[in-house]
């Protein structure tokens, strides 16, 4: 019998008859609720209502982390104009371009490697936790592929018999 007041499957709660979920899923840690940037980084990954395990939490703490850390590296590379820095200048050359200029020795902004860690990290830790595009697309096809046993299959054709009412067909070896 269907429940009072419960909104139908694929239809919009267009009259907000269902109570709304407060809360679903892990919540932010002490720690991560006291670093701005981690726990907006936190509200972005597992909003109040999410499908995240206790389990989950290890990876959940490494991806806020590793996503700080890519925040604070693009933080080191934007220049004082808005221009990214990719060179750090750690000294003139011996010697001067054609216009008698020093040329300035330059190095890879260590910020750089940084920032390549960091998001493969993230780009790990969120195939695991399945919040890529590619992951989710995964774990729909892991759950597609689940395969039935024959009675299984069975049981299925005699409940479909059975709620038409057809008669059960005896196979006799020949």
């Amino acid at each position: 019998m269907p429940q009072q007041g419960a909104v139908r499957r694929g239809m919009s709660d267009t009259y907000a008859l269902a109570a709304p979920e407060e809360h679903r899923g892990v919540v932010m840690p002490e720690d991560i609720a006291e670093d701005p940037v981690q726990s907006e980084i936190w509200a972005w990954v597992a909003p109040v209502v999410n499908n995240f395990t206790e389990q989950d939490m290890p990876n959940l703490r490494l991806l806020v982390y590793w996503h700080a850390v890519a925040a604070q590296a693009q933080q080191v590379l934007r220049g004082e104009d808005g221009a990214v820095k990719i060179f750090d200048q750690i000294g003139v050359k011996p010697f001067k371009d054609a216009d008698g200029n020093e040329v300035a020795l330059v190095r890879k902004n260590p910020a750089l490697q940084i920032m390549k860690e960091a998001s493969s990290e993230i780009r790990a830790l969120s195939d695991m936790l399945g919040l890529s595009p590619l992951a989710r697309s995964r774990i729909g096809l892991m759950d597609a592929a689940t395969t039935k046993t024959a009675a299984d299959t069975a049981a299925l054709f005699k409940s479909i018999d059975a709620a038409y009412e057809l008669p059960e067909v005896v196979v006799e070896d020949a």
